[in-house]
Order: structure tokens, then sequence, then C-alpha cells
């Protein structure tokens, strides 16, 4: 249950997306790294508060930023960075607190002054907490719950804020229930396909020599950019000797809105190199050349209980991949360019993954995704389809004759389509076709599945029948019961049935899985295991196990996987695998490193090891040591390199040495081309602009408030962008524009302007920010401003002429969207401050108008709906405002033309 802010008569005027301006390291030597910061709900009793709030696992646990605790619980503190102290009180107006930076202290009042020890760090966001003080401070428990993205608040007494909760359940009646951050409430920037856009290219130039080769070469481009209406990306690489290798080339047009192809209304469109969408029970996904549309929601390609992960993964690259914070498995670069995590384990509710590449250059680059399990998976009435294509494991353009290896996978054509359609908000049911080669022979399948959620699991019955073959059925089941995760499934095969997802002598298999988290005082252990049975046609029986468990503790990711399995049929196959992954910051290093070792077989012992060691060198430059074992030569690897990353490039040179008596040394370039969309021509950087969206932000001053630059008003410089929660080293020149890069590409993204930034405490931004959706490679215009401000204040009366207290009240802008928000006080006082100029109107919350029986429109005294904030006019004091009861006549002056006012009067 989603629970609303509760307004208490005092500004939060916390700056939760300011960057930290303070120069002192931190007191205990940790600094934080942008990029690993936590996104955590914070809960109590059965309540979800309304904001996440941002974190940090430091040498000492977990922080909290403080401006983000501040907002969540809606607390009158006021943050001043500059003079070093946040003032204010705690849940009632006696509980003062004090914490002075400068002096090093925090004071509760009846207290004395208390030293702060290392209890505040330095982070890019702001001041970044530890829990354990945030408890003793706030007289409430902070406990973080990692595997669950949770900070879980606690205690033993009644405390006001306690008593808060339960005031905001009674006034739920004229509150909204659930306050969500929706992108859709603010302007968006449209970018149009174009007949050309130049394209960004994204390139890394590898040269090695070693003793016993000579002098070996390899580079590769990544190019995105748009033609003939579409967007297309392209990928050229070429081996060791510099001659071309494979062509990778994809068109396509993709909206997270929908809308293409006319009728068939398609999110997404490709040809060229695709990847198709996995059956139930029959085929795998695919990649290769062929064509693709489906208007399912982008990217999503789970199966019902697994998900495949795929994406790009430049040369010399490696990927680890993270569902719901907990480090599960890790890829190394691969010469077909792509990382791939097949079957990945889906949890009942929801599954956050994140795969961190991270480059030879030290670089960083993060893919997001989620994909929940459970209800509203379609809407009732919304109809899914996809239909494909494809030649497997082949790229558009081969320009070099079949490896072994690729001569061992195979390359025939497979063709697909499904559909499903939403029944009921829990109810769905699918269907599918598939066509494709396995066990030298074509084969021709349908399946049908029927998908049920309960409140604690979700369940699926799917059943496919093979063309001239047999029958397979399948019970799948996902849920969740108190703090542990489950899944069961069982499949049994009538006759002669081959698939992809079991061998074609199987009679039935089954299994059940669990995944829960283990309390060790303020450590959260999260364990995760499985069994698998199965049964062939001849009575041979194959047994499986596997456990999981990792540890996230200050700076240190360690993962532990056991797999086990034992045929009785074919010993040969018997394996015992156990896994490490381990990632670790200590001080100013970070060592990543991963081994497998092997209990039988042939290749028993350590199969393959690599560790990881690299630490900075002042801000641009990076030493690294790699140390890598692989058994099947039986060859160890040792690897020394240094990275400088300029502002257009990043260079790294690299010597080796192999227990074979190899020798070498190498030198890497890695930069990206693309248009300059501020200075004009081209741009080189080291920010990769083809695999990501960027956007050219002009920043004017609006001193009219029509939310467009006219002639006269002036470019703004030193104002910083903000991309999301994510702030950016943007920040706008003399011409008043900056470019933010790295945008994710095909992700709505408010882009906006970073208050903190403006020096003049009467100029606030117009609005939030611009939505823009990037594409790969391509730049978007956002046009943002900034404008002087006034004041709106009245006092709100009931429908009898008493005070209204707790009503919500809504300024609405020009474009019908709610511009901010308060509460009317115990007397009905209501303030709004810092309100940029333009033309308003106001209204009370559509829930409170229903619980109160009134009409939700306000007038000012003079019966004027809409009302303008400008140079003359920049206070607007409304005086008594009576609420009108919802069965009164409309007064003349209720309803006059104009978008506004039928804005402000829609729901």
């Amino acid at each position: 249950m989603a629970l609303s802010a509760f307004a208490s008569g005092a500004p939060v005027h916390a700056q939760a997306n300011s960057r930290a301006q303070e120069s002192a390291a931190n007191p205990s030597g940790w600094r934080a790294n942008e990029d690993d910061y936590l996104l955590l709900q914070m809960k109590i009793k059965n309540f979800r508060l309304s904001y996440e709030v941002r974190g940090y696992q430091t040498d000492r646990g977990v922080c909290l930023d403080l401006a983000d605790v501040v907002q969540s619980l809606d607390l009158p503190i006021r943050i001043d960075k500059k003079s070093r102290r946040a003032t204010g009180w705690l849940f009632a107006e006696d509980q003062e607190i004090t914490i002075d930076r400068s002096s090093n202290t925090v004071q509760k009042v009846n207290t004395g002054p208390a030293p702060l020890a290392n209890d505040i760090y330095d982070t890019p966001e702001g001041w970044c907490v530890d829990t354990r003080a945030l408890s003793r401070w706030f007289g409430v428990d902070f406990t973080p719950d990692l595997f669950n993205a949770a900070v879980k608040l606690e205690s033993e007494t009644e405390l006001p804020f306690m008593q808060a909760i339960e005031r905001r359940k009674r006034a739920e009646r004229i509150r909204p229930s659930n306050v969500s951050f929706d992108l859709s409430q603010y302007p968006s920037s449209k970018m149009e396909y174009r007949n050309w856009r130049t394209p960004s290219v994204d390139v890394v130039a590898d040269v090695e020599a070693r003793k016993d080769s000579g002098l070996a070469g390899r580079v590769e481009f990544f190019a995105a950019g748009e033609a003939l209406g579409a967007s297309y990306t392209a990928r050229i690489s070429t081996d060791n000797q510099l001659r071309p290798q494979s062509v990778r080339v994809r068109a396509y047009r993709s909206d997270v809105e929908g809308g293409l192809l006319g009728p068939l209304d398609a999110t997404d469109v490709a040809i060229g190199d695709v990847e198709t969408v996995p059956g139930r029970l029959v085929g795998q996904t695919a990649v290769g050349r062929g064509a693709f549309v489906t208007n399912r929601p982008l990217n999503q390609t789970s199966r019902f209980s697994t998900t495949v992960l795929r994406g790009t993964l430049p040369s010399g690259w490696d990927a680890e991949l993270y569902r719901n914070g907990q480090l599960i498995a890790f890829q190394g670069s691969r010469d077909d360019g792509r990382y791939e995590f097949i079957d990945i384990e889906l949890f009942f509710g929801r599954n956050d993954f994140e795969v961190v590449l991270y480059g030879p250059q030290g670089q960083i680059r993060r893919d997001r995704s989620s994909v929940p399990v459970g209800a509203s998976q379609i809407e009732p009435g919304q109809t899914y389809y996809w239909a494909g294509v494809v030649q497997d494991n082949r790229d558009l353009i081969q320009l070099e004759p079949i490896t072994v290896r690729q001569a061992q996978l195979p390359q025939k054509w497979r063709w697909g389509t499904g559909v499903e359609r939403g029944l009921s908000k829990r109810t769905s049911v699918g269907f599918g076709v598939h066509n494709l080669f396995r066990n030298e022979a074509r084969h021709t399948y349908t399946e049908a599945t029927l998908t049920h959620s309960l409140s604690f699991a979700q369940v699926e019955l799917a059943a496919a029948h093979e063309f001239g073959g047999g029958v397979v059925t399948n019970l799948n089941t996902l849920g969740r019961v108190g703090n542990v995760n489950f899944g069961a499934n069982a499949r049994v095969f009538f006759g002669d049935f081959a698939g992809e997802f079991a061998e074609n002598d199987i009679a039935y298999l089954g299994g059940v899985n669990f995944s829960t988290s283990l309390r060790m005082g303020r450590l959260s252990i999260p364990i995760q295991g499985g069994v698998t049975h199965a049964k062939r046609d001849n009575g041979e029986s194959i047994n499986g196990f596997n456990l999981i468990t990792s540890i996230a503790a200050g700076r240190l990711s360690l993962s532990a996987q056991l797999r086990h399995e034992q045929d009785s049929g074919r010993p040969q196959n018997d394996n015992t695998e156990v896994t490490l992954i381990a990632n670790r910051r200590w001080r100013d290093f970070r060592v990543r490193g991963n081994a497998t070792f092997r209990a039988n077989g042939p290749d028993k012992g350590l199969v393959s090891a690599t560790v990881r060691v690299e630490t900075d060198i002042g801000e641009d430059g990076a030493l690294q040591g790699d140390f890598d074992y692989n058994s099947s030569n039986n060859e160890y690897r040792l690897t020394a390199g240094y990275t400088h990353r300029f502002e257009e490039f990043s260079l790294r040179g690299d010597a080796f040495v192999t227990s074979l008596g190899g020798v070498g040394a190498g030198i890497q370039a890695a930069f990206s081309l693309g248009p300059d969309p501020i200075s004009g021509g081209v741009r080189v950087t080291h920010a990769k602009l083809a695999r990501n969206g960027q956007a050219a932000v002009t920043v004017y001053r609006d001193d009219n408030g029509n939310e467009r630059r006219d002639a006269g008003e002036p470019l703004l410089e030193n104002i910083m962008v903000e991309a999301g929660l994510r702030s950016t080293d943007a920040v706008t020149g003399a011409n008043g524009r900056a470019i933010v890069d790295e945008l994710r590409p095909f992700q709505p993204v408010l882009v906006g302007i970073d208050e903190s930034s403006l020096e003049d405490p009467f100029l606030a931004p117009s609005t939030k920010g611009i939505v823009v959706t990037p594409r790969p490679g391509v730049v978007a215009q956002v046009e943002l401003a900034i404008s002087p401000t006034g004041e709106i204040e009245g006092s709100l009366l009931s429908v009898t002429g008493t005070d209204q207290s707790g009503v919500r009240l809504q300024l609405i802008n020009q474009r019908g969207a709610v511009q901010a928000e308060t509460v009317s006080e115990f007397d009905g006082f209501f303030l709004f401050q810092r309100v940029p100029y333009g033309k308003y109107s106001l209204r009370i919350s559509e829930e409170a108008a229903n619980a109160l029986d009134v009409k939700p429109a306000l007038s000012l005294k003079d019966g004027r709906f809409v009302f303008t904030i400008n140079r003359e006019e920049d206070v607007i004091r409304f005086g008594p405002v009576k609420l009108i009861s919802a069965d009164a006549p409309d007064p003349p002056t209720s309803r006059p033309a104009g978008p506004v006012i039928a804005a402000a009067n829609a729901k």
C-alpha cells in the first residue's frame, strides 16, 4: 500500500538531486562511485512509502541519502550545504535536531552535542548517513534489506511518526491513496524519424605483438543512425589480420507506445540481425539474420519462469549479472560481440536485473531491466502478438569462411508466431506455432497456454503438439509465502515429441526451487536452491540439484554456486561443479574474480579462473592487473596494463606473460564519433555514442512565462542538467547549451534542471523537465525554460464556512498538468511558493472532491478561474475560498473558454 506524503506545515528544503560540493574526503577513507548507488523502498509495518531513497554500501554497512530520507518521511528539516548544517525537527515540534558538519556534531533537544564520528559520507547526490546513525537520531530502527531492495522501519513505542501513519490511514478518504511518478504528466519531446541522420560510431582498435605469432591487429566498428525513415545499427569486425570478418546490420523502428505498421499497432519492427521470442515448450529464443515484428512491451523476451538477457558486448569487455541486487552470473568477452544469459530463473513479484559491463579501459556500463511476475501481466482485452523468421547463428553478411565453432551450430531457418490475450486482471491465454530444424529434420509444433494469478502465486498450464509426433504437457507455478519465493514444474511427454527444452527420449521431468534471505545480525544472506528429476523412456533417471548463495557486505559482493547432475544411464554426463564470483572494493582498489571447479570427469579440478585488480591513478588514469587460468591448455596468464582516459578517447597499453612461454604487448584505443549538435561538425568523445542516446539541451530565461523562447530572452550558462535520478556532468556553456550522453535507449527519461545550480533564489524551472525517449546514436533536441517566480496563498473554507484542513490542493498549468501540490493547514491556510510565471488554475484533488462531495475547481474572489503570474502580478492572494457543493448550480464564470479551465475540471 503506497503512502502519500503528509504535509507538516514546514517546507522541506532538501535538494535531493544536487551534487556534493564538499571537497573534503570522507573520514573513513571510503569514497562513493555514482554508478554504485542503490535505490531502496522505505517500508513500515504494512505500508510502503511513496518515495524511494538512494543509498550506498559503504565499508561499514549501508548509508542513505539524507535529503531522500527527509523527503520520504516528509520532515521539516532544512539542509544547507553552504553552511554545512541541517536543522529542523523530527516527527514533533519539540524534537529539534541540528547536524553541524563544520563542528562534526549532532545535537537533539535536551541533549548536548554528540560527535558525528564517521556517520556521514559525501556522495555525488549529497550527504549519505549510516543507517545506524539514522536509527539513533530518529528513534526508529532503519534496517536495510538489500535482497528485497528495501529499508524496513521499526519501533517498539508509538512514536509521533507512527501516529502520523495512522492519521494518514484515516485521511485516505480525502487524499490520494497512491502517488506515483507518472512521466505522462510532463511535456515530451518527440523525435520524428528522418530519411537520414548522420550516424554515431563507436570504435575499438587493438594491436598486439606476440613473440610466437608476430604482429596482429583487430578493429571493431559499431554504428547507429537513421536512414529512409528507420533506425539502424551495424557492427563490422575484423579478424586478427585486419581482414573484414562479418557485418551485422539491423534496421528497425521501435516505439514504447506502439502505433507502428498502422492496424498492427506494433512496438518493434526489425529486419536484418534479429532476436526471436521463445516458445513455452518448443523453441528457444534465437538470434541470426531474419525479420521480426511484435506489439509486446520492448525487450520482453521472458518465458513463464525464466528469461533471456542479451545485449552488445564490445571486444575485450566482460559482464556480471545481478538479480534483485544479487550477483548471480559472469560472462567474459566473446567473439560474436554479445553477452547472453540464458534461462535465468524468475521469482514471483519483482525481478530487477542489472548487467554490469566492464571495459578494458576501466569503463563501467549498466543495462537495467525488470520482469514482473504476477497479476496484470497483460491487461484484460489486450492482445499481444509476435512473428519472426530467422536463420540461426548467422550474421547478415558473412565475409569469411565459417569457422569450426560456427559449423557445429545449427544455421537453419526457423519461423514462429504467437498471440496472448488478457481475459481478466488475473487470467490470460496464449497460442503459438513454431517451425524449426532439429535432429537433421524439420518439425512443426503448436502450443497453447493458460495463465492465472493468485494473491501469492501464478500458475501456468501449457501443452504442445508436434505434427507427426507426440504431445507434451507442463504445469508451472511461481509464488511467494512470507520471505520465501518458490517454484515448481512438472512436464509429461506422450509419444515421440522432440523439442528444444528436453531430450526426445524423456518420459517426464519435474523440479522445485526456492529462494529466501536469511538474517544474521545486520547481514542479509540470500539463498537459492532447486532439485530436478527426469525419467527416460527406458527407465534411466537424471537427478540434479543446485544451490546459490551470495553475500553483499559493505563493498564486497560474493556469490557461490553449486551444481550437481547424475545420469544413471550415461555416467559420462555426471557433473559436480562449483563457481565462485567476487567483486570487492578495498580503499582505492576494485577486485573482481571468478573461478570454476569440477569434482569429476577428465577435467577434474580447477577449470578456469580470472582475477582482475584495478585502481585509479589520478582522475584520468587507471592501473589494471589480470590473472587468468584455463585448464583446456593448462596455461596461466599474467597481464598488466595502464589506461588513460582523455576527453576524446581512452588509450590502454598492456603486456602479458604466460606459463607456456608466451610474451606479448598490446595497445588498444576506444573512442566514438558523432555529429556535434552544439557547434556543428563532428565530435570525438570517450562516451559510447552509438550504443546510447543523447540529448542536446538549451536553457533560456522565460521572462513572460509562455514556455517558449522569444526574442530578447537570454540563454543561461553554468546551469547543470540532470536526467531522471542521475546527475550528469552536463553544464551549459556561454551559448546556453549542453549535451547529456549515455541515455538508455527506448527508456523514457525526464531531462530537467538541477535546481542547486541556480544562484538566483527567485528563479525556478518552468517545468520539472521534458520527457525524451532516446534512440541509439540519435541526438534529441530539448529546450528548458527558467522563469522568475511568484507566490499563491489563500484560506480554504468548507461548504458551511469553517476552516477546512487536510485537503490536497493542486496548481494546474496551461498544459493541464499538475505544476505543484500542497495541503491546507489546520486553519485552512495554503501557500504555493516559487511558482514560475505563467497561466494557472486551482483545484482540489479528485479524491478530496469526491470525499467531501464538492466541486473540484476553485475561483478567485472576483470569480476568475484562470489567473496569471507575471512581472506585474507576482503574488496572488485568494483570500477566503469557500468550497461549493457538488449539486450546486455552476456560476456563469465557472466554465469560461480556454484549455486551462477544461484541464482544471478534468480528472
